[in-house]
């Protein structure tokens, strides 16, 4: 039996470790599963956090799998094919990777060996979806259009009419893709595999009949070079062409143009042409033992939400120990973050990610 391989993308604190968790804690205990996890950035975060299911977890950090790390991922999906031979390898790409890429990727892997890919899985975040269409569309909308399956996190925190509104432009991205809009919470982890596993419609998912077009996006047979595709998004797609091949650094962005349309104060980072993560994105992160109060971390997540210093904070996060002995996991994205108990590691790590990062004052920040 050949072993299934399941992307599960999504941008920047979308939610897909916590849908993993779930998956793995519900459903897939019983299977033999290996996760390859890819940070951007050299200090990883969430392989710790899922340490826990005793799952073999394989971490590849300090890039994304699309750009630096290309042959790493080889070489990891390889070995952990020939080593384990597991049911079901989950790809945990970072949140700044094309999904078109690293579904080539894993293609080029797949022809060697006795595996296929099976879920082809884009978690998006509604309540982001304005700020990050706008500010970061050439990798936001790169992933809705290259996957199968598109779920929505956090949509009980939504109202039904911006819901609506996320839902169509999706299926304006990618007429063809079922899209998931039942809160995580309703759904056992077994419908959700069953869904994104399957071709047809289901009754919790969305979607339109498919169309049949000539595309790049793995299994996808859709066009992605715009013209006459009925993009009306502002996505800055005249000329674009999703090959894999040909990519041009170009460092040009528009950039600081703010928004102020509720969704979060970023700038305006819209590159015009192709851009690898590493083009645009940066990372700060340090290993460290120091200790820390619950106000304080709520207080240096406060100030990361108010204050420009620190650059363009797309996400943070980190695992540190508190001054009470416990243990705290920190999530934050433009505008929320989150704190929740976490078992003790070997040491605590922080991990920052955005654009213009001003790291001398992240550290000072942190106090590290």
């Amino acid at each position: 039996m050949s072993t299934k391989i399941d992307i599960i993308s999504g941008f920047l604190g979308s939610g897909k470790t916590t849908l993993i968790k779930k998956l793995l804690n519900e459903k897939l205990s019983s299977e033999k599963v290996v996760i390859i996890e890819n940070e951007f950035g050299e200090i990883g975060i969430d392989g710790g956090i899922l340490k826990n299911t005793g799952i073999q977890i394989r971490e590849i950090n300090a890039g994304c799998i699309c750009c630096t790390l290309l042959g790493n991922f080889d070489a990891a999906l390889k070995d952990v094919l020939k080593k384990y031979h597991p049911d079901r390898v989950i790809i945990e790409p970072s949140g700044v990777g094309k999904l078109s890429d690293i579904t080539e990727a894993c293609r080029k892997v797949i022809a060697q060996s006795d595996s296929e890919i099976n879920i082809q899985a884009v978690i998006v975040d509604p309540i982001k979806y304005k700020m990050y269409i706008k500010n970061f569309s050439e990798f936001f909308s790169n992933q809705i259009e290259c996957a199968k399956t598109v779920i929505l996190s956090r949509t009980q925190k939504v109202e039904a009419e911006k819901l609506s509104e996320v839902v169509k432009d999706i299926k304006a991205r990618n007429p063809f893709a079922k899209i998931m809009t039942t809160p995580w919470e309703e759904l056992s982890a077994e419908t959700i595999i069953t869904a994104a596993e399957q071709e047809g419609a289901v009754p919790l998912i969305e979607q339109e009949a498919p169309h049949k077009h000539g595309g790049h996006c793995g299994d996808h047979e859709h066009d992605h070079h715009c013209e006459g595709h009925g993009h009306e998004h502002g996505d800055h797609c005249e000329g674009h062409d999703h090959h894999w091949e040909g990519h041009v650094h170009d460092r040009h962005c528009e950039e600081h143009e703010h928004d102020h349309h509720g969704e979060g104060h970023v700038h305006d980072h819209h590159c015009e042409g192709h851009h690898h993560a590493d083009d645009v994105f940066e990372n700060w992160g340090v290993e460290t033992p120091r200790t820390f109060s619950e106000k304080e971390i709520r207080d240096i997540l406060k100030i990361l939400s108010d204050s420009e210093k620190y650059g363009t904070v797309l996400r943070a996060k980190g695992i540190v120990p508190m001054d009470e002995k416990d243990w705290t996991q920190f999530d934050f994205v433009p505008e929320e973050f989150e704190l929740r108990p976490i078992a003790p590691d070997y040491t605590g790590r922080l991990c920052v990610i955005g654009v213009g990062l001003n790291r001398p004052a992240l550290a000072e920040l942190f106090g590290v």
